[in-house]
């Protein structure tokens, strides 16, 4: 390892001391620390002549310090799929940020010396044909979301070119199996192990009781039309706006991305683990011997 990129939440208390720290541990192994501009003058470090995309080119692999959402915006920076990623926790709940502050120096230990592996973990390639927009072309490592806030909305779903369900809903989630414990988990869906070849369709607040989350095979094209035209039917990426105003002339088409992204595990820790410490899970199962 010649070289290690970092993308930085500057806005969390830690990361100024915990980057200049990191900073100078990786210079004294002659390793060297690549921050884009614009975070390294927020967090007063080194500057290395080159914004985000520079530094993914570069790197060896990167170290991004923040939250899951710090991931999940590192995840649409061009050409992330080719490079390992250290996904280090600054915040509290984090499922893909697996390292805590406390693991950090461990964990690159490690991956100095080779002991570590990498999770691979499927993304979504998403296309929007809008006969009034050029078409669209994006990715999700967690979900997709197709949502109007103040009125419900009916989505007409096809599998597979196949009808499989209309959703009478506030929205609808299509998440990846990674995406199974955030937004889709708090909408009723289901956990699912994150290494499965799955897609889920969660409905948000659906207006039937007859209608239920559903797995989809991962190989599967998933097609939503909307019904009507209501007055604000947007897009959601990983989060983030991206398409405002869908009409009923708009075909939003899901399928699993040729693309991963490669997450850097400890051979110590599994996806189990995780759901067990930060989710509690099976805790209220307990009996008392």
């Amino acid at each position: 390892m010649k070289t290690v990129g970092f993308f930085v939440n500057t806005s969390k208390p830690k990361a100024s001391d915990v980057v200049i720290a990191l900073y100078n541990w990786l210079k004294d192994k002659s390793v060297e620390p690549l921050i884009p501009d614009e975070q390294a003058l927020a967090l007063g470090a080194p500057p290395s002549g080159c914004n985000q995309d520079g530094v993914v080119e570069q790197c060896d692999f990167l170290l991004v310090l923040g939250g899951d959402g710090t991931l999940l915006n590192a995840a649409h920076t061009p050409q992330i799929e080719n490079v390992p990623i250290l996904a280090v926790n600054l915040g509290y709940l984090g499922f893909l940020t697996e390292v805590s502050l406390d693991e950090l120096y461990p964990a690159l230990t490690n991956i100095f010396a080779e002991n570590y592996y990498i999770d691979q973990r499927m993304m979504l390639e998403i296309d929007v044909d809008n006969p009034d927009l050029q078409r669209s072309q994006s990715f999700a490592l967690n979900d997709v979301v197709i949502r109007c806030y103040g009125q419900l909305i009916e989505l007409d779903t096809y599998i597979d070119g196949e009808v499989f369900m209309m959703y009478n809903a506030d929205g609808l989630i299509i998440a990846t199996p990674s995406g199974s414990t955030a937004y889709s988990l708090a909408s009723g869906g289901t956990i699912v192990d994150p290494h499965l070849n799955a897609i889920l369709l969660t409905p948000i607040a659906p207006h039937s009781l007859t209608v239920r989350p559903f797995i989809a095979h991962g190989d599967s094209e998933i097609t939503v039309a909307i019904r009507y035209d209501y007055s604000s039917v947007d897009l959601f990426v990983d989060g983030q706006r991206e398409t405002h105003s869908l009409t009923s002339d708009c075909l939003i088409r899901i399928r699993k991305a040729k693309k991963t992204i490669q997450l850097i595990r400890s051979q110590h820790r599994s996806a189990f683990d995780a759901l067990r410490s930060k989710l509690m899970l099976g805790e209220g199962a307990k009996r008392k011997s």
